[in-house]
C-alpha cells in the first residue's frame, strides 16, 4: 500500500483528507467494472419494445363487418312488399257512372300491368282488385255536373285477399254554357265505360305475406 504524505497531497492538488491507494490484485477490477459497464450499457440504453399496433388496436362496438352470410341469405328470400308510391293501373270490369252510382258502392276491375319488385312479380296482369265509391253525385242541370270519387281497397294476391290503402280519383263533367245546354234531357254525368282503365296510387306499403 502507497501513501502520500500531506507535501505530495498538496502538490497533487488535493485535500489534506484524501488518500490515494492502490493494490495489485484491485488494479484489475477497475477495468473488469469498466467492461461490465460498457456490456450493458447498450442493453440498458436500448428503447422497450412496443407491441404491433396493429394487434393493440380494440373495435368499437359499431365497428363490425356484417357477415357475408347475412347478405346472401337476405338475397334469396323473395320480396313482398309493395312500395308506397307504386302506380296501380286497373280495368274495370263493370262500367261506373255518376246516374246510378252512391257513396258506399263497390266496383271491381282486374290489374292491367303487372307489378314488378326487385325482378319478382308480385301482381301479375289479370289480378282481381276491388274499389269503393267514395263519393258520387248526378248531374242536376247542365251547370250543375255530376261527379265521382273512388278508391281501391283489396286486392287478390295468390288466392288471399289483401286490404290496400291507395288514393282516390275524382272526376266532374264539365259544366254547359246555357247556349249549348241542349234538350233538358241531355246528361251531363260521369261515366265509367267498361274497360276503362284507372291509375291509383299506392298510399301505404302493401304487405302479400
Amino acid at each position: 500500500m502507497v501513501t502520500m504524505s500531506r507535501n505530495a497531497q498538496s502538490d497533487q492538488g488535493l485535500p489534506p483528507s484524501a488518500t490515494i491507494s492502490a493494490m495489485g490484485p484491485k488494479r484489475r477490477t477497475i477495468p473488469l467494472a469498466l467492461g461490465l459497464a460498457f456490456v450493458f450499457t447498450p442493453a440498458c440504453s436500448r428503447p422497450p419494445a412496443s407491441p404491433d399496433s396493429s394487434s393493440s388496436l380494440q373495435r368499437l362496438p359499431f365497428d363490425q363487418q356484417t357477415p357475408a352470410s347475412t347478405s346472401s341469405s337476405r338475397s334469396l328470400i323473395p320480396p313482398t312488399m309493395i312500395p308506397e308510391g307504386t302506380f296501380l293501373t286497373v280495368r274495370l270490369s263493370k262500367p261506373l257512372s255518376s246516374v246510378s252510382a252512391h257513396a258506399g258502392d263497390g266496383f271491381e276491375g282486374t290489374i292491367d300491368e303487372s307489378i314488378v319488385v326487385d325482378q319478382q312479380t308480385l301482381l301479375p296482369r289479370g289480378a282481381k282488385v276491388s274499389g269503393r265509391v267514395l263519393d258520387a253525385k248526378s248531374a242536376d242541370g247542365p251547370r250543375n255536373p255530376g261527379y265521382l270519387r273512388v278508391t281501391l281497397v283489396s286486392v287478390n294476391a295468390g288466392g288471399r285477399t289483401v286490404l290496400i290503402d291507395t288514393s282516390s280519383i275524382f272526376a266532374k263533367a264539365t259544366p254547359r254554357p246555357s247556349a249549348a245546354a241542349g234538350p233538358a234531357s241531355a246528361p251531363n254525368d260521369v261515366v265509367f265505360t267498361a274497360d276503362r282503365r284507372l291509375t291509383f296510387r299506392v298510399a301505404q306499403a302493401i304487405d302479400l305475406q
